[in-house]
This record gives C-alpha cells, sequence and structure tokens, in this order.
C-alpha cells in the first residue's frame, strides 16, 4: 500500500473500536493479575495446583496454533482475535500462578534438593512470563500489521506507516514463530522442574522404604530367612 493511500485513508479519521486497539487494551488489562496473590482455595487447599492447570493448557494451545497461522495466514484472518484473547487470558493466569506459588513456596518453607528444584521452578516461571507477554504483544502486532498490508489501515498515520510493508509483517511472522517456540519450551522446563520438586523426594522416599531398595519391588525382595 502507497504511502499516499494510507494518508487519504487517515484523513477519515481512526476507529479506536478497531480489533487492534481494543486487543491492545485488553493486553493491558491482562496484568491486571500481577499484584494478585490469592494463597488457598476450598478448605485451605494451595491455589498453585489448581491454577497451574490454566497456562498448562493454554500455553501450548495458543503457540502451536500461532504457528500454524503464520503458514496459513487465511486462518490468522479469521481466527486470529480469538487467538490473541486466549493468549491474553493465558498471559494473565501466569502471573495469578506465580503469585499462588510464591505464596505456598513460603507457606512450605522447603530445604535441601526440594527447595534447589522449588528456586528453579520460579526462576523458569519468571522467564516464561516474560517470553510470553513478548509473545502476546507480537501477536497483536502482528494481527494489526496483517491487517494493515492488506488494505485496512487503521487511521493512526504512524502506526500504519510502520507496519503497512509486506516486508514488516514477514518479519513479524518470523519473529512470533521463534517466540512460541521459546514459550513452548518454556512452559514444558517450568512444568518438569514443577514435577521433579513435587515428586522426586517422595520417590526417593518410598524407594527408601522399600525392602528391595530402589528399583526392586517389595514382593520381589528376599525373605529374612533367606528362603525364595
Amino acid at each position: 500500500m502507497s504511502t499516499e493511500s494510507i494518508a487519504a485513508r487517515g484523513r477519515a479519521g481512526v476507529d479506536w473500536r478497531r480489533a487492534e486497539f481494543v486487543l491492545t487494551l485488553l493486553g493491558f488489562f491482562g496484568f491486571i493479575t500481577l499484584p494478585i496473590r490469592i494463597t488457598t482455595i476450598y478448605s485451605g487447599l494451595p491455589a498453585h495446583p489448581l491454577f497451574v492447570h490454566v497456562p498448562v493448557i493454554l500455553i501450548p494451545t495458543t503457540v502451536v496454533a500461532a504457528i500454524i497461522f503464520m503458514i496459513k495466514t487465511e486462518w490468522f484472518e479469521r481466527y486470529g482475535i480469538a487467538l490473541a484473547v486466549v493468549s491474553i487470558a493465558a498471559m494473565s493466569s501466569i502471573f495469578l500462578t506465580m503469585q499462588a506459588g510464591a505464596a505456598l513456596r513460603a507457606a512450605l518453607n522447603l530445604q535441601g534438593q526440594a527447595a534447589n528444584l522449588i528456586s528453579q521452578h520460579a526462576q523458569a516461571a519468571h522467564i516464561l512470563a516474560i517470553v510470553y507477554v513478548a509473545f502476546t504483544a507480537t501477536l497483536i502486532v502482528t494481527f494489526a500489521a496483517y491487517r494493515i498490508s492488506g488494505g485496512m489501515p487503521t487511521g493512526l498515520g504512524v502506526v500504519d506507516r510502520v507496519l503497512s510493508p509486506k516486508s514488516t509483517f514477514a518479519a513479524l511472522r518470523v519473529v512470533l514463530v521463534l517466540l512460541s517456540i521459546g514459550a513452548g519450551y518454556m512452559c514444558f522446563r517450568t512444568g518438569d522442574l514443577g514435577a521433579k520438586a513435587v515428586w522426586m523426594g517422595r520417590i526417593q522416599a518410598a524407594q527408601a522404604r522399600s525392602p528391595g531398595g530402589p528399583g526392586v519391588p517389595t514382593s520381589a525382595a528376599p525373605s529374612a530367612t533367606g528362603a525364595p
């Protein structure tokens, strides 16, 4: 699209109800859960194990969908708004889950290997939050670039001039795919460290209690008399 065409459409005024602007506003609202710390639910049970299911489901869903949409851009046009809304919800759920996790960590006051794994888990969650915020922001900008470069300028001159070139949209597609891969990896790593923190100590304790020692089922351990 030419600069003259963008300028001509821009003179018609800016429609602030456009999807790009609404999604940007929703993105800022997504940070509302950042300071919220819910520690327990239902009869004092810790909130973190429940909240964690939301990002665990939504993050892989959104990053895989984003990669597919960058390959099949016609789907991006049709479902891009829905994907961005779900991504904002996933981002907000990360903040809520992190705060609940911090409260649980303080309450447990763990020591030793478990404490070290929880610390690594928390650090990975912080990296995941940063990467996913970047993913969500890039997703919204990429959606805007797709529409603007396709002949639907917003009327906001600076935005239209920056996002109207096809090369800008192509570059944003690459960045979004890279962020999708990064967010997917960090989601896996964060969950893996959390699972190890929860289960490793329990598995080791169970193995230590087994008469046959680690890796030997109780039923297969020899009796005290040496009989089979």
